[in-house]
């Protein structure tokens, strides 16, 4: 494995996918519909090993605990299920069930899984997903299911596909001038109040909060991008910006932010990877910005939007990989956005409906981690926090803030066809 790939393993990064569903579920088929996804993806009940710096990936043939689905009855405690990745099998998958009441009658569902950040990126767990549901309802109405591999069963690093465009002396440059950026203008960091010093705290759990906006105030954030000639995640790290401005230090004034930038390399690299191979194929492109009180939501995606064109012109993201071997230390940004689009709501047997889908990146390193989803008809902002470092209530909190920022610019540039909604037609997810 690569060395940015390493990186993830000693971090114990991992990216936890939580789908809420109503209705009835079959046990059975699940189980099946997952035997089948191992054969069909075997890397997923592989493992992974450790020697010195280098990380490797190991298939299992069958040997070794299999992958299986597991009962469980809380969702806090799923988000942190032990791992034992050198053992394996690299997938966890867990079913919460809870009965209906006389308030919400019917059975709902949250299937939870658990994989290795260092395996997959955003584009190749939805994949990964879609294909697990059309297993699942393949298996329900007997049809014949194909579990021939997907190709390759172990892809090589992203990486290698841009070693070759520079040479050793430019990637040192490059790291030097992006080192010399950051010790000139630090970002600004988000306070850690769970943190000892200068190191985690105690706690080494995780934990999300959801920001849910609805419908009517999705379909206006999409028009006032569109109107502005911005990009729905332009605008998004914009409102997010502006929510996250209040929380850091100097109060006022402006203050440099850093804002990453999730790139999906798949297109582009030559040919491109198909959406359904397994990899970390993702690369991240720091966006610097200048952020004074109060922030204007619409300016920074306007901004943002600037630098994420220039910098995918001038090959940031190809540089930001290929130069990984030469960053001794990097500074992380105060936060890291990854927009996953739209993903269509899955097709299941009579009686089953998906009702919602979270992608959670968990991780231990001091930065914000935020996931923009567009699930049926609304948009969400997933914030995933280590508790080393966060506390639940501070995320609240921004949470809360973010979902007020939607509020104001709804209110402020939605035309008369598209808003404003009615008060408190939004919602905010707890954590859990």
């Amino acid at each position: 494995m690569s060395g940015h790939e390493a990186m993830m393993i000693t971090g114990d990064m991992r990216v936890v996918t939580v789908w809420e569903l109503r209705g009835d579920i079959d046990a059975r088929a699940l189980r099946g519909a997952l035997g089948h996804l191992v054969r069909r993806y075997p890397v997923l009940g592989g493992r992974l090993s450790l020697q010195g710096e280098n990380a490797y990936v190991h298939l299992t043939d069958g040997e070794g605990p299999a992958v299986r689905l597991d009962r469980a009855t809380d969702l806090g405690q799923e988000l942190n299920a032990a791992t034992n990745w050198s053992q394996g099998p690299l997938l966890r998958m867990a079913l919460i069930t809870r009965e209906g009441t006389r308030d919400t009658p019917g059975r709902t569902h949250r299937l939870v899984t658990t994989l290795p950040r260092a395996c997959v990126d955003g584009t190749s767990i939805i994949a990964l997903h879609q294909a697990f549901w059309s297993l699942y309802a393949d298996v329900c109405s007997g049809r014949p299911v194909t579990t021939e591999p997907v190709q390759p069963v172990l892809a090589p690093a992203i990486e290698e596909a841009f070693h070759h465009k520079y040479a050793p002396d430019e990637l040192r440059e490059y790291v030097t001038r992006r080192a010399a950026t950051d010790a000139r203008v630090p970002p600004a960091r988000l306070p850690s109040p769970a943190s000892e010093g200068p190191g985690p705290g105690p706690d080494m759990t995780f934990g999300a909060a959801r920001v849910s906006v609805d419908a009517a105030r999705t379909a206006a954030l999409v028009d006032i991008a569109h109107r502005h000639a911005l990009s729905v995640n332009s605008l998004v790290c914009g409102l997010f910006t502006a929510a996250v401005r209040p929380a850091l230090t100097p109060a006022r004034g402006p203050v440099p932010v850093c804002c990453g930038v999730a790139v999906d390399m798949r297109r582009r690299v030559t040919p491109p990877i198909p959406e359904e191979v397994l990899q970390s194929a993702a690369s991240g492109m720091p966006v610097r910005l200048s952020v004074d009180v109060p922030a204007d939501p619409l300016a920074l995606g306007r901004e943002l939007s600037r630098s994420v064109r220039e910098g995918l012109a001038g090959g940031v993201p190809e540089r930001e990989l290929a130069a990984f071997p030469y960053m001794a230390r990097q500074c992380p940004p105060t936060f890291f956005v990854t927009n996953l689009g739209g993903i269509a709501v899955p097709s299941l047997p009579d009686g089953l409906v998906a009702t919602g889908l979270r992608v959670l990146p968990m991780s231990r390193i001091p930065t914000l981690f935020v996931v923009v989803t567009r699930f049926g008809d609304g948009l969400h902002i997933d914030l995933p926090i280590s508790r080393a470092w966060y506390t639940d209530a501070q995320i609240d909190d921004l949470a809360s803030r973010t979902h007020g920022v939607v509020d104001e610019v709804v209110a402020a540039h939605a035309t008369p066809a598209a808003g404003p909604p009615a008060a408190g037609a939004g919602g905010r997810g707890a954590t859990p």
